[in-house]
């Protein structure tokens, strides 16, 4: 156990900054260990094999449910805040969204979304790689997920509620604390759901995907009982409101954090530039989902992006049972936590962990795809992460725009860590330089004077 203060443990310090406790504590006990968070105890598992492990035990034996009720103050019973068998029909019925003909049908709305973008960029200037990409982001999943028609309408209002409700985000404080934020949430989250209640009512009167997006599909499914039971439209809210939310917080992160590690890479990027140039179509609108499959060094740039600045920090579990764990026990009632960022730089699994390689995760040096199948960021088992095609699919498509457009490079050259609990974006603002290329049009990006980075600062 982490050595901590009497009452309180650890809890002030993991609140301030959980990932310093947590690398603190495998430097001195190892990649197994445990801490006190007040009353909380709790056990940390940092070795990638026994945490994947860990991951894919049921849920009768490690629950996510009892960690994961900060959903419900915010979009309602919905995903892992709903009891476990209400939890698979909702996600059954949400793999359409992110997956197959859905996801193909995606790519020229993001190709649109992030062109209309970069036209509104002008020829020289900055942008914050946080808050511009969290807009991008934000535009795509309204525009997929409730449609154009809504978008059109209430885009301003949804957008401005439901960043209050997203900053409401809080995982110890109980629902009904009275923080200013959270009452904001509060007031913030039945607004939303108000303005979007009618919308099921013209949505069942006119079902065109076209118009009302993924919302079509997902009222029509549970209307007829082909997305399995059927839903109340509390729930069907909840379901569409939360597909925003995992598109605008963690592709937008995970987006910000695969620019700016190719920006402190110019070989990398440049050869990214390359590769978006001459393996897809002049027309990005008409990309398809098998030429997006082909662009094989950027896939390999943002995996190797999620493994060191992956945007989930935390994965969390409650143990419903004892739990063996090698020679020890996690007691009933325990938590567990899982972390990504430290786990992903083990220096066995990974080596030279600190270093930028994304072709550690080439075929042809690791055939066994064991780097790959290490990662933590999209979790394991039934709660495995159901967007990251469509995050990959996104990450691609506005990189691709974007590098075709611009010569861009970092105002700042060593972006920091926002901090805290949650999705672990860049600290904000997060100025990027850009010019238009057109003078450049048929050359490679200009990787300029300066060399890599030979590590990534944690």
């Amino acid at each position: 156990m982490i050595d901590g203060a009497p009452l309180v443990g650890s809890a002030p310090a993991f609140f301030r900054d959980p990932l310093g406790v947590i690398e603190a504590g495998r430097r001195t006990h190892g990649p197994l260990f445990g801490l006190r968070l007040g009353p909380m105890r709790a056990a940390v598992i940092l070795d990638p094999a026994r945490a994947n492990a860990m991951l894919d035990l049921p849920e009768s034996t490690l629950a996510v449910r009892p960690v994961y009720q900060w959903v419900k103050p915010m979009f309602g019973e919905v995903m892992q805040a709903a009891p476990y068998a209400d939890y698979l029909a909702q996600r059954a019925a949400l793999v359409p969204a992110l997956r197959g003909a859905h996801l193909g049908g995606y790519l020229r709305v993001m190709a649109d979304e992030a062109a209309a973008w970069t036209a509104g960029l002008g020829a020289t200037g900055t942008f914050d790689a946080v808050r511009d990409l969290e807009r991008l982001s934000m535009n795509i999943a309204l525009r997929l997920f409730l449609g154009a028609d809504i978008q059109a309408r209430l885009g301003a209002r949804v957008r401005s509620l439901f960043l209050d409700v997203a900053a409401g985000m809080e995982v110890f404080l109980p629902a009904n604390f009275p923080a200013p934020r959270l009452l904001r949430r509060n007031r913030a989250r039945r607004k939303l759901f108000a303005l979007l209640r009618p919308e099921i009512q013209a949505v069942r009167a006119d079902p065109d995907p076209e118009r009302y997006g993924f919302f079509a599909h997902l009222v029509a499914a549970s209307d007829t009982g082909t997305a399995g039971p059927a839903f109340d439209d509390e729930t069907v809210i909840g379901l569409i409101l939360i597909l925003v939310y995992a598109a605008y917080e963690s592709s937008a992160a995970q987006l910000a954090w695969v620019l700016i590690l190719l920006l402190q890479h110019p070989r990398w990027l440049a050869t990214v530039t390359a590769e978006v140039e001459t393996g897809l179509p002049e027309k990005l609108g008409g990309t398809t989902t098998a030429e997006l499959h082909r662009l094989e060094n950027l896939g390999r740039c943002i995996t190797e992006a999620q493994r060191i600045r992956p945007a989930t920090s935390m994965l969390t579990r409650r143990a419903v049972a004892d739990v063996p764990l090698g020679s020890y026990t996690v007691p009933r009632g325990w938590t567990l936590f899982f972390c990504p960022p430290v786990t992903h730089r083990d220096p066995e699994t990974f080596p030279d962990p600190d270093a930028f390689d994304p072709d550690r995760f080439d075929p042809q040096r690791d055939p066994a795809g064991r780097a790959a199948a290490a990662l933590l960021n999209l979790g394991a088992g039934s709660h495995a992460c159901l967007g990251g095609r469509f995050a990959e699919t996104e990450m691609k498509l506005t990189l691709a725009v974007l590098l075709r457009q611009y010569t861009v490079d970092l105002v700042e050259p060593d972006p920091r860590p926002a901090g805290g609990v949650g999705i672990a974006r860049p600290a904000a603002p997060c100025p990027v330089r850009y010019r238009l290329r057109t003078a450049e049009k048929g050359r490679t990006h200009d990787a300029g004077s300066s060399a890599d980075h030979d590590r990534v600062h944690r």
